[in-house]
């Protein structure tokens, strides 16, 4: 655990869930989450693997990538006790939001009775010229999960 300025406990780890090489988010002095009191924050979950050396895209296609992306989420709020029932809030970048609006009920199907509020923005590009989306959520920090 670490202490910003303020004094506030934050909690901030890369948890090892089969993601990306824990390396990647030293060299971009990142980390893929931090507990504030109650309150988990997700780094940018892309559909990608691999390390310093290079990073792949998983899947080709919308669908593939984006079950991907979900299954890291998972991994990730499962890593600081949280589960999808804490989702709060996620924010979807796109680089095709037609292909996100045609995702929708698959979306919808996998937050399931717990939706989150929720932003979608087209941007121009990410990280890997392949990669046609990235994942960012917020959600609550408890013990109790229905």
């Amino acid at each position: 655990m670490t202490t910003d300025s303020n004094g506030e406990h934050i909690q901030r780890g890369v948890p090892d869930i089969g993601y990306l090489d824990p390396g990647v988010f030293d060299d971009l002095g990142i980390v893929q989450t931090a507990v504030v009191r109650d309150t988990v924050y997700v780094s940018g979950i892309a559909p990608l693997t691999g390390g310093a050396q290079g990073m792949d895209i998983v899947g080709v296609t919308f669908a593939e990538q984006l079950a991907y992306t979900l299954e890291v989420l998972d991994r990730s709020l499962q890593s600081v006790g949280a589960g999808r029932c804490d989702l709060v809030a996620w924010t979807i970048y796109t680089t095709d939001m037609q292909a996100l609006a045609d995702s929708a009920a698959a979306l919808k199907q996998w937050v399931g009775p717990h939706p989150p509020t929720s932003t979608w923005v087209t941007v121009a590009g990410l990280i890997h010229p392949a990669q046609l989306l990235e994942l960012t959520a917020i959600a609550a920090h408890s013990t109790v999960h229905s």
